[in-house]
């Protein structure tokens, strides 16, 4: 059963939302940008040698550490500057109050604001990106830049997608789908309120998280990434043995 302070929160923030927001348009919005500035990136790519191929599995390691840090330092941690406050607010008092490993699923369209970064949040994603592209493309060449910043930008929209499909409805493409149902299972487990502040911060791919070892799971790095839905392989040490995508109830009924 849905917690009676979950189920409070859940109205209270539903009925703050303003009439206009639309799901749909928001993540439009946000795909929109995205794809259009990866095109624009990825045009200016010129005889591009094997090696600087290499930028893109670099870089994908890179967001995914950065990801782990931002989630777990700024995410779940208040820093008193303005900006990284309201992540934190956002995320913390807002998103992991709206959604626990009791009920991890959308009602409809306008409950993604709670999980959806807001547009901006690209486009400020982008602007930190800029500098280290620069560098890397006068140090190295203009290709291994335009790689860095495609990568960089090309992993946010991956990281709102699995995000995403960490709370919808239970459906064959999510229950089956590699990668997808690992990071299900691997994000409800984090949702439950006494591991959100330790376990299982990486929200795409868990490979910070095992090399770490701020994983719930005890395995290698390629049962972390092919886990799926099973708990096997579970930590002895965990405070409360977390519910599972399918354990977690449908929000279909749920107001």
């Amino acid at each position: 059963m849905i917690p009676d302070k979950q189920r409070a929160f859940r109205k209270t923030y539903r009925s703050n939302l303003v009439g206009w927001y639309s799901g749909y348009i928001h993540l439009l919005i946000i795909y929109g940008i995205g794809i259009s500035l990866i095109y624009f990136f990825s045009s200016h790519l010129e005889n591009i040698q094997w090696w600087e191929w290499v930028t893109v599995p670099i870089v994908f390691l890179l967001c995914n550490i950065f990801e782990w840090y931002l989630h777990s330092y700024v995410m779940h941690r208040p820093v008193n500057l303005p900006g990284l406050r309201a992540i934190y607010e956002r995320h913390t008092m807002n998103h992991h109050q709206f959604f626990t490993d009791s009920e991890m699923r959308f009602l409809n369209h306008r409950d993604w604001r709670v999980t959806v970064f807001p547009t901006y949040a690209l486009v400020v994603f982008t602007l930190i990106s800029i500098p280290p592209s620069f560098i890397v493309g006068y140090f190295l060449t203009s290709n291994v830049g335009w790689l860095f910043i495609a990568t960089t930008i090309s992993m946010y929209l991956v990281y709102e997608f699995m995000h995403f499909c960490c709370h919808v409805d239970e459906n064959v493409f999510v229950a089956n789908c590699p990668f997808v149902n690992t990071l299900r299972r691997h994000h409800t487990a984090h949702h439950n309120q006494s591991m959100m502040m330790s376990r299982n911060m990486n929200l795409t791919f868990p490979i910070t998280d095992w090399l770490l070892k701020t994983s719930d799971l005890e395995c290698g790095l390629v049962r972390h990434l092919l886990n799926g839905y099973s708990t096997k392989f579970m930590r002895d040490d965990l405070p409360i043995t977390p519910k599972t995508p399918a354990e977690a109830s449908s929000s279909s009924y749920i107001i």
